[in-house]
């Protein structure tokens, strides 16, 4: 997408790509057996209703476009965090919806991790901006914690797995934003998709990014199944540091003296809330919850892959 790369600028239609071929692989896992057929209740194929897929697809649709139209409107400093505004947000919902408890230590390692992160996205302070952008910004954090809460909501609610709920809500996902995208993405760069010039390499380049965000979409069903909204956002972090690195040791990037105290304290903040969590009282629930105990094998995962 960069100028230095195939300056394929229309994120709106990469984003619809991404859940098609997401679509594509549900179908092809389903019929070489890396899926189950039946994922529902008593045997019977998982079900998911049209206007529960409808309600998941708006919210979803406006995370993506509105985080996008954020980073466009905004300076790279708001645009950060507003995303760091979606765990408060998400606390707030759990909260209040599912009555999960939060200790004193549980939102001191959340502050941590938050602090850390902000140390190392956050280079500059400048956070002028127009209201439009920042009511941009507001409904990036409200769509991104709801979007979050709906998979873990639909999969206990309907009983289905991780990959029957991705297989039923991607398609609708990605057929939306495909039929959004010419006039989106013509707002923001200004041309049509279809004037791109495309060669072998940017070809090449797309499927990679297809590829990857298939990985990306099942991995992200898969955790907020089994964890909840707020441990998925604190897991998402690692991400960051985890660019940085990469960055830093394959791609030529430098590592300041604020983002290493930023990575360490956000580092400090996984493990503290890894530990917190597993001490947390548990409300009893109806629907089968995630143990969070096995957060430390996961956190002890992510670790390793900063390492590589």
């Amino acid at each position: 997408m960069g100028s230095q790369g195939y300056a394929f600028r229309f994120v709106v239609t990469l984003n619809a790509l991404h859940y098609l071929t997401t679509t594509v692989w549900t179908v092809v896992a389903k019929k070489v057996g890396l899926a189950k057929q039946d994922d529902g209740a008593g045997g019977k194929p998982a079900h998911v209703p049209w206007k529960a897929v409808a309600v998941f697809t708006l919210v979803s649709d406006a995370s993506i476009i509105s985080l996008n139209t954020s980073l466009m409107l905004n300076s790279i400093t708001l645009y950060q965090i507003a995303k760091l505004g979606i765990i408060p947000c998400t606390c707030v919902v759990e909260y209040f919806l599912y009555g999960r408890v939060f200790t004193a230590k549980m939102i001191a390692s959340i502050g941590l991790t938050l602090c850390g992160v902000a140390l190392v996205a956050i280079t500059e302070m400048n956070v002028s901006s127009s209201a439009l952008g920042v009511a941009v910004a507001a409904c990036s954090v409200l769509s991104s914690s709801g979007q979050q809460l709906l998979v873990r909501h639909l999969q206990l609610k309907h009983n289905v797995s991780a990959g029957a709920l991705l297989g039923v809500v991607a398609p609708a996902q990605g057929m939306s934003l495909l039929l959004l995208s010419p006039v989106l993405d013509k707002l923001s760069t200004g041309i049509f998709v279809t004037d791109y010039r495309w060669s072998r390499g940017s070809a090449l380049c797309l499927v990679m990014s297809c590829s990857a965000a298939v990985l990306v979409n099942v991995s992200q069903f898969l955790v907020l199944g089994r964890f909840t909204a707020v441990t998925y956002q604190v897991l998402g972090h690692a991400k960051t540091i985890c660019v940085l690195v990469v960055g830093y040791l394959f791609f030529g990037g430098q590592i300041t003296g604020q983002q290493f105290v930023g990575m360490t304290m956000a580092v400090g903040g996984m493990m503290s809330y890894s530990q917190a969590s597993q001490n947390a009282p548990q409300k009893p629930a109806s629907a089968p919850k995630a143990s969070e105990s096995d957060l430390t094998d996961l956190l002890g995962k992510n670790k390793e892959s900063n390492a590589v």
